[in-house]
C-alpha cells in the first residue's frame, strides 16, 4: 500500500522501490502492481539492512512498521543514509519502548508478531538514526494506536510501547 500512495506523490517523472525479503509479499505487490497499470514502481527481493541499492539515489525512504522487525536497527539506517541523497528524508512509522525490553520479551515470538519483541528503547533507537548521520526533525506519538492482543497491551503499560511517526533528514 505504501509505494503505491508513493506512487501517485512522485507522479510518472518519479521512482518507487518497495523492498521485501519474502517471495509471498513481492509477488502480490507485483501483481497488484500490474492490476493497476502503475508503471513507476517496481519491487526488490532483499533485507532492509542490505538493499543492493545504489548509494545516494533516493530522495526520501518510508518504513511503516517494519524496522522493529530487524535484528540489527544500526545496520537498518545505515543503510537508510547510504542511500539517501544530501537532504533527503526518512519517514518512519514504527513501535518503540519506553524501557528496554527484557530477554523473556524479546524472545517471545506471540510479541515479536504483535511488534513489541522487536522494539528498541526510544532513546537507543533514535540514537541509532543519529549515528548513521541522520538529523531528527520530528517525533510524533500515534496515539491513535492500540494493540490487539491482551499480552500486548499488558506490555504498553508495564515498558511503554507506543507508535511513533518519525521525520528525519540526511546531513
Amino acid at each position: 500500500m505504501d509505494s503505491f500512495i508513493a506512487a501517485l506523490k512522485v507522479q510518472a517523472s518519479g521512482r518507487v522501490v518497495g523492498v521485501d525479503m519474502t517471495d509471498g509479499q513481492l509477488e502480490k505487490a507485483q501483481r497488484l502492481t500490474r492490476e493497476r497499470g502503475i508503471a513507476n514502481v517496481s519491487y526488490r527481493k532483499a533485507y532492509i539492512e542490505d538493499t543492493g541499492l545504489e548509494a545516494e539515489s533516493f530522495d526520501c525512504v518510508i518504513s511503516n512498521g517494519v524496522i522493529n522487525l530487524a535484528a540489527d536497527k544500526p545496520a537498518v539506517f545505515q543503510e537508510v543514509a547510504r542511500l539517501l541523497k544530501s537532504g533527503g528524508r526518512l519517514a518512519i512509522a514504527d513501535i518503540v519502548t519506553g524501557l528496554p525490553l527484557p530477554e523473556n520479551v524479546v524472545c517471545n515470538a506471540d510479541l515479536w508478531a504483535a511488534c513489541i519483541g522487536g522494539a528498541a528503547q526510544r532513546d537507543a533507537y533514535q540514537a541509532a538514526i543519529e549515528d548513521a548521520g541522520l538529523s531528527i526533525e520530528r517525533v510524533e506519538e500515534n496515539t491513535g494506536y492500540q494493540f490487539i492482543s491482551d499480552r500486548a497491551r499488558k506490555a504498553t503499560v508495564k515498558w511503554g510501547v507506543i507508535s511513533v511517526s518519525l521525520l528525519a533528514r540526511k546531513k
